[in-house]
Protein backbone atom coordinates (compact mmCIF):
# COMPACT_ATOMS: atom_id res chain seq x y z
CA UNK A 1 0.00 0.00 0.00
CA UNK A 2 1.30 3.46 -0.83
CA UNK A 3 0.10 6.87 0.26
CA UNK A 4 0.57 10.44 -0.93
CA UNK A 5 0.97 13.28 1.66
CA UNK A 6 -0.86 13.96 4.92
CA UNK A 7 -2.78 16.91 6.34
CA UNK A 8 -1.18 18.86 9.19
CA UNK A 9 -4.49 19.64 10.94
CA UNK A 10 -7.24 17.22 11.84
CA UNK A 11 -10.19 17.68 9.44
CA UNK A 12 -13.87 17.58 10.38
CA UNK A 13 -14.66 14.89 7.81
CA UNK A 14 -12.81 12.21 5.86
CA UNK A 15 -14.36 11.70 2.42
CA UNK A 16 -13.57 8.24 1.03
CA UNK A 17 -13.59 7.67 -2.73
CA UNK A 18 -12.78 4.14 -4.00
CA UNK A 19 -11.53 3.91 -7.59
CA UNK A 20 -11.27 0.88 -9.84
CA UNK A 21 -10.55 1.57 -13.52
CA UNK A 22 -12.73 4.65 -13.31
CA UNK A 23 -10.34 7.48 -14.08
CA UNK A 24 -12.69 8.97 -16.67
CA UNK A 25 -15.13 9.88 -13.91
CA UNK A 26 -12.70 11.62 -11.55
CA UNK A 27 -12.93 14.88 -13.47
CA UNK A 28 -16.52 15.13 -12.17
CA UNK A 29 -16.43 13.52 -8.74
CA UNK A 30 -13.26 15.05 -7.30
CA UNK A 31 -14.04 18.71 -8.16
CA UNK A 32 -17.49 18.27 -6.59
CA UNK A 33 -15.80 17.34 -3.31
CA UNK A 34 -13.12 20.02 -3.47
CA UNK A 35 -15.82 22.67 -3.98
CA UNK A 36 -17.42 21.91 -0.60
CA UNK A 37 -17.45 24.82 1.85
CA UNK A 38 -18.27 25.25 5.53
CA UNK A 39 -16.44 22.15 6.79
CA UNK A 40 -12.80 21.06 6.73
CA UNK A 41 -12.15 17.72 5.07
CA UNK A 42 -9.65 15.37 3.54
CA UNK A 43 -10.33 13.35 0.41
CA UNK A 44 -8.98 9.79 0.53
CA UNK A 45 -8.82 8.28 -2.95
CA UNK A 46 -8.39 4.51 -2.66
CA UNK A 47 -7.00 3.01 -5.85
CA UNK A 48 -8.23 -0.60 -5.74
CA UNK A 49 -5.59 -1.99 -8.10
CA UNK A 50 -6.66 -0.08 -11.19
CA UNK A 51 -4.94 -0.87 -14.47
CA UNK A 52 -3.76 2.74 -14.70
CA UNK A 53 -2.91 4.73 -11.57
CA UNK A 54 -4.94 7.91 -10.96
CA UNK A 55 -1.83 9.63 -9.52
CA UNK A 56 -1.33 12.00 -12.46
CA UNK A 57 -4.99 12.97 -12.45
CA UNK A 58 -4.91 13.71 -8.73
CA UNK A 59 -1.71 15.72 -8.96
CA UNK A 60 -3.31 17.93 -11.60
CA UNK A 61 -5.67 19.27 -8.92
CA UNK A 62 -2.72 20.47 -6.81
CA UNK A 63 -4.77 20.22 -3.62
CA UNK A 64 -3.14 19.13 -0.36
CA UNK A 65 -6.46 17.77 0.93
CA UNK A 66 -6.23 14.85 -1.50
CA UNK A 67 -4.54 11.65 -0.34
CA UNK A 68 -3.91 8.73 -2.67
CA UNK A 69 -3.78 5.22 -1.22
CA UNK A 70 -2.95 2.29 -3.50
CA UNK A 71 -3.86 -1.30 -2.67
CA UNK A 72 -3.91 -4.58 -4.57
CA UNK A 73 -7.32 -5.24 -6.09
CA UNK A 74 -9.52 -6.70 -3.35
CA UNK A 75 -13.00 -5.30 -3.97
CA UNK A 76 -14.91 -2.21 -2.95
CA UNK A 77 -15.55 -3.28 0.64
CA UNK A 78 -11.85 -3.71 1.34
CA UNK A 79 -11.08 -0.39 -0.34
CA UNK A 80 -13.63 1.43 1.83
CA UNK A 81 -12.30 -0.22 4.98
CA UNK A 82 -8.79 0.83 4.00
CA UNK A 83 -9.95 4.41 3.66
CA UNK A 84 -11.69 4.32 7.02
CA UNK A 85 -8.55 2.91 8.61
CA UNK A 86 -6.45 5.77 7.25
CA UNK A 87 -9.03 8.48 8.01
CA UNK A 88 -7.82 11.35 10.18
CA UNK A 89 -11.30 12.71 10.94
CA UNK A 90 -13.86 11.39 13.43
CA UNK A 91 -16.62 11.48 10.80
CA UNK A 92 -16.67 9.55 7.51
CA UNK A 93 -18.63 9.96 4.30
CA UNK A 94 -18.42 8.20 0.96
CA UNK A 95 -18.60 8.99 -2.74
CA UNK A 96 -18.34 6.58 -5.66
CA UNK A 97 -16.03 7.35 -8.55
CA UNK A 98 -18.97 8.28 -10.81
CA UNK A 99 -20.98 10.24 -8.21
CA UNK A 100 -21.26 14.02 -7.90
CA UNK A 101 -21.42 15.64 -4.46
CA UNK A 102 -23.78 18.61 -4.48
CA UNK A 103 -22.83 21.99 -2.96
CA UNK A 104 -23.25 22.27 0.79
CA UNK A 105 -23.48 18.55 1.52
CA UNK A 106 -20.68 18.34 4.09
CA UNK A 107 -21.77 21.46 5.98
CA UNK A 108 -25.43 20.43 6.01
CA UNK A 109 -24.91 16.90 7.25
CA UNK A 110 -22.18 17.84 9.73
CA UNK A 111 -24.68 20.32 11.17
CA UNK A 112 -27.00 17.41 11.88
CA UNK A 113 -24.42 15.90 14.22
CA UNK A 114 -23.97 19.26 15.95
CA UNK A 115 -27.72 19.73 16.50
CA UNK A 116 -28.25 16.14 17.67
CA UNK A 117 -25.11 15.08 19.61
CA UNK A 118 -26.41 11.55 20.22
CA UNK A 119 -26.63 10.84 16.49
CA UNK A 120 -24.06 8.41 15.09
CA UNK A 121 -25.09 8.40 11.43
CA UNK A 122 -26.98 10.80 9.18
CA UNK A 123 -28.53 10.31 5.74
CA UNK A 124 -30.28 12.48 3.17
CA UNK A 125 -31.80 12.41 -0.33
CA UNK A 126 -30.12 11.84 -3.69
CA UNK A 127 -30.77 12.04 -7.43
CA UNK A 128 -30.19 9.61 -10.25
CA UNK A 129 -28.92 11.33 -13.41
CA UNK A 130 -27.67 10.51 -16.90
CA UNK A 131 -24.05 11.14 -17.82
CA UNK A 132 -24.94 14.55 -19.23
CA UNK A 133 -26.54 15.56 -15.93
CA UNK A 134 -30.18 15.18 -16.99
CA UNK A 135 -32.38 14.13 -14.10
CA UNK A 136 -33.83 10.61 -14.12
CA UNK A 137 -35.49 10.61 -10.71
CA UNK A 138 -35.08 11.80 -7.14
CA UNK A 139 -35.06 9.58 -4.04
CA UNK A 140 -36.55 11.40 -1.04
CA UNK A 141 -36.22 9.62 2.29
CA UNK A 142 -37.67 10.29 5.76
CA UNK A 143 -36.81 9.96 9.43
CA UNK A 144 -37.06 6.29 10.38
CA UNK A 145 -35.86 3.80 12.94
CA UNK A 146 -33.21 1.25 12.08
CA UNK A 147 -35.78 -1.51 11.78
CA UNK A 148 -38.00 0.61 9.52
CA UNK A 149 -34.96 1.14 7.32
CA UNK A 150 -34.26 -2.60 7.34
CA UNK A 151 -37.83 -3.46 6.30
CA UNK A 152 -37.62 -0.94 3.47
CA UNK A 153 -34.25 -2.29 2.32
CA UNK A 154 -35.60 -5.85 2.28
CA UNK A 155 -38.30 -4.68 -0.13
CA UNK A 156 -35.91 -2.78 -2.36
CA UNK A 157 -37.07 0.62 -1.05
CA UNK A 158 -33.88 1.79 0.61
CA UNK A 159 -34.36 4.74 2.97
CA UNK A 160 -30.61 5.03 3.57
CA UNK A 161 -28.06 4.94 0.76
CA UNK A 162 -24.29 4.95 0.59
CA UNK A 163 -24.62 8.02 -1.64
CA UNK A 164 -25.80 10.06 1.36
CA UNK A 165 -24.45 8.29 4.45
CA UNK A 166 -22.24 10.16 6.92
CA UNK A 167 -21.17 8.20 10.00
CA UNK A 168 -18.98 8.62 13.05
CA UNK A 169 -15.78 6.62 12.67
CA UNK A 170 -16.24 5.04 16.10
CA UNK A 171 -19.66 3.69 15.09
CA UNK A 172 -18.27 2.44 11.77
CA UNK A 173 -15.59 0.48 13.60
CA UNK A 174 -17.99 -0.84 16.24
CA UNK A 175 -20.30 -2.22 13.56
CA UNK A 176 -17.33 -3.90 11.88
CA UNK A 177 -16.94 -1.89 8.68
CA UNK A 178 -17.69 -3.42 5.29
CA UNK A 179 -17.44 -7.08 4.39
CA UNK A 180 -14.22 -8.00 2.61
CA UNK A 181 -15.98 -10.71 0.58
CA UNK A 182 -15.22 -9.79 -3.07
CA UNK A 183 -18.26 -11.75 -4.31
CA UNK A 184 -20.45 -9.29 -2.39
CA UNK A 185 -19.23 -6.31 -4.42
CA UNK A 186 -22.17 -4.14 -5.40
CA UNK A 187 -24.17 -5.13 -2.33
CA UNK A 188 -21.50 -4.70 0.34
CA UNK A 189 -23.38 -1.57 1.37
CA UNK A 190 -26.58 -3.58 1.95
CA UNK A 191 -24.74 -6.05 4.18
CA UNK A 192 -23.22 -3.14 6.12
CA UNK A 193 -26.62 -1.49 6.46
CA UNK A 194 -28.12 -4.72 7.82
CA UNK A 195 -25.64 -4.59 10.70
CA UNK A 196 -26.04 -0.82 11.08
CA UNK A 197 -29.83 -1.06 11.37
CA UNK A 198 -29.89 -4.17 13.56
CA UNK A 199 -27.31 -2.73 15.97
CA UNK A 200 -29.64 0.08 17.00
CA UNK A 201 -27.22 2.82 15.91
CA UNK A 202 -28.98 6.22 16.29
CA UNK A 203 -29.84 7.59 12.83
CA UNK A 204 -30.85 11.10 11.73
CA UNK A 205 -32.49 12.14 8.48
CA UNK A 206 -31.23 15.50 7.19
CA UNK A 207 -33.61 16.61 4.39
CA UNK A 208 -32.29 17.70 1.03
CA UNK A 209 -30.58 16.23 -2.04
CA UNK A 210 -26.86 15.96 -1.32
CA UNK A 211 -25.47 13.70 -4.05
CA UNK A 212 -26.06 12.50 -7.61
CA UNK A 213 -25.73 8.88 -8.74
CA UNK A 214 -24.82 8.58 -12.41
CA UNK A 215 -26.48 5.96 -14.60
CA UNK A 216 -24.33 4.68 -17.46
CA UNK A 217 -23.59 1.57 -19.51
CA UNK A 218 -20.93 0.24 -17.14
CA UNK A 219 -22.89 0.49 -13.87
CA UNK A 220 -22.05 -2.60 -11.83
CA UNK A 221 -25.66 -2.95 -10.72
CA UNK A 222 -26.61 -3.97 -14.29
CA UNK A 223 -24.10 -6.84 -14.42
CA UNK A 224 -24.58 -10.58 -13.96
CA UNK A 225 -22.07 -10.49 -11.08
CA UNK A 226 -24.38 -8.09 -9.25
CA UNK A 227 -27.26 -10.55 -9.59
CA UNK A 228 -25.04 -13.30 -8.15
CA UNK A 229 -24.18 -10.97 -5.29
CA UNK A 230 -27.88 -11.00 -4.31
CA UNK A 231 -27.58 -14.65 -3.33
CA UNK A 232 -24.28 -13.99 -1.55
CA UNK A 233 -25.97 -11.23 0.44
CA UNK A 234 -28.72 -13.65 1.47
CA UNK A 235 -26.07 -16.05 2.77
CA UNK A 236 -24.47 -13.23 4.77
CA UNK A 237 -27.83 -12.21 6.22
CA UNK A 238 -28.57 -15.79 7.28
CA UNK A 239 -25.27 -15.85 9.17
CA UNK A 240 -25.92 -12.42 10.72
CA UNK A 241 -29.33 -13.61 11.94
CA UNK A 242 -27.52 -15.70 14.54
CA UNK A 243 -25.94 -12.53 15.97
CA UNK A 244 -28.89 -10.19 15.39
CA UNK A 245 -32.24 -11.95 16.02
CA UNK A 246 -34.11 -9.02 14.46
CA UNK A 247 -32.61 -9.94 11.08
CA UNK A 248 -34.15 -13.42 11.24
CA UNK A 249 -37.65 -11.91 11.24
CA UNK A 250 -36.95 -9.96 8.06
CA UNK A 251 -35.28 -12.74 6.07
CA UNK A 252 -38.52 -14.11 4.52
CA UNK A 253 -39.31 -10.63 3.23
CA UNK A 254 -35.84 -10.28 1.74
CA UNK A 255 -35.99 -13.77 0.15
CA UNK A 256 -39.26 -12.86 -1.55
CA UNK A 257 -38.09 -9.57 -3.00
CA UNK A 258 -34.70 -11.01 -3.89
CA UNK A 259 -36.43 -13.71 -5.95
CA UNK A 260 -38.59 -11.06 -7.62
CA UNK A 261 -35.60 -8.85 -8.52
CA UNK A 262 -33.59 -11.81 -9.82
CA UNK A 263 -36.50 -13.09 -11.86
CA UNK A 264 -37.11 -9.71 -13.46
CA UNK A 265 -33.41 -9.47 -14.32
CA UNK A 266 -33.54 -12.85 -16.06
CA UNK A 267 -36.63 -11.77 -18.00
CA UNK A 268 -34.77 -8.68 -19.20
CA UNK A 269 -31.91 -10.95 -20.30
CA UNK A 270 -34.38 -13.18 -22.21
CA UNK A 271 -33.75 -16.11 -19.87
CA UNK A 272 -37.33 -17.23 -19.09
CA UNK A 273 -36.38 -20.64 -17.63
CA UNK A 274 -34.14 -19.03 -14.99
CA UNK A 275 -36.80 -16.39 -14.35
CA UNK A 276 -39.46 -19.05 -13.79
CA UNK A 277 -37.33 -20.69 -11.09
CA UNK A 278 -37.17 -17.38 -9.20
CA UNK A 279 -40.90 -16.74 -9.56
CA UNK A 280 -41.67 -20.22 -8.17
CA UNK A 281 -39.66 -19.18 -5.08
CA UNK A 282 -41.97 -16.16 -4.78
CA UNK A 283 -45.05 -18.37 -4.94
CA UNK A 284 -43.72 -20.71 -2.26
CA UNK A 285 -42.89 -17.80 0.03
CA UNK A 286 -46.23 -16.03 -0.49
CA UNK A 287 -48.75 -18.51 -1.93
CA UNK A 288 -51.66 -16.08 -1.49
CA UNK A 289 -50.03 -13.22 -3.39
CA UNK A 290 -50.91 -12.86 -7.08
CA UNK A 291 -47.58 -11.29 -8.09
CA UNK A 292 -45.60 -14.52 -8.17
CA UNK A 293 -48.23 -16.34 -10.23
CA UNK A 294 -48.49 -13.47 -12.72
CA UNK A 295 -44.72 -13.27 -13.24
CA UNK A 296 -44.41 -17.05 -13.46
CA UNK A 297 -47.11 -17.14 -16.16
CA UNK A 298 -45.31 -14.36 -18.02
CA UNK A 299 -42.06 -16.33 -17.96
CA UNK A 300 -43.84 -19.47 -19.20
CA UNK A 301 -45.32 -17.54 -22.11
CA UNK A 302 -41.85 -16.36 -23.03
CA UNK A 303 -40.59 -19.94 -22.82
CA UNK A 304 -43.06 -21.05 -25.50
CA UNK A 305 -41.50 -18.48 -27.86
CA UNK A 306 -37.92 -19.71 -27.46
CA UNK A 307 -36.21 -20.26 -30.80
CA UNK A 308 -34.96 -23.86 -31.25
CA UNK A 309 -31.22 -24.01 -30.75
CA UNK A 310 -31.09 -20.55 -29.10
CA UNK A 311 -31.05 -21.58 -25.45
CA UNK A 312 -32.55 -19.02 -23.11
CA UNK A 313 -33.49 -16.51 -25.86
CA UNK A 314 -36.96 -15.80 -27.17
CA UNK A 315 -37.99 -15.26 -30.75
CA UNK A 316 -38.38 -11.57 -30.03
CA UNK A 317 -34.96 -11.23 -28.42
CA UNK A 318 -32.15 -9.51 -30.25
Amino acid sequence: MSKVHKMARKPDISVILPVFNGMRWLGRSIPSVLAQEGASFELLVIDDGSRFSPADTLQSFQDSRIHLIRIDHAGKGTALNCGAGEAAADVLCFIDQDDVMLPGRLKRQLGGFAMHPGTEAVYSDYERVYQDGRLIDRFVSRQASGMDCFFAMAEGRGLVSMQTLMIRKEAFRRIGGFSSDPTLTGLDDAEFFARLFASGTPLLYVPGVVQQWTQHESNYSASAAFQQARDVLLQHLECLAEQYPSIAGILPRYRYHNACASGLYYLEQSMPHAAAVEFVKMIRLRPFSWSGYYLWAKSRLMTTKVVPGATGRTSGAP
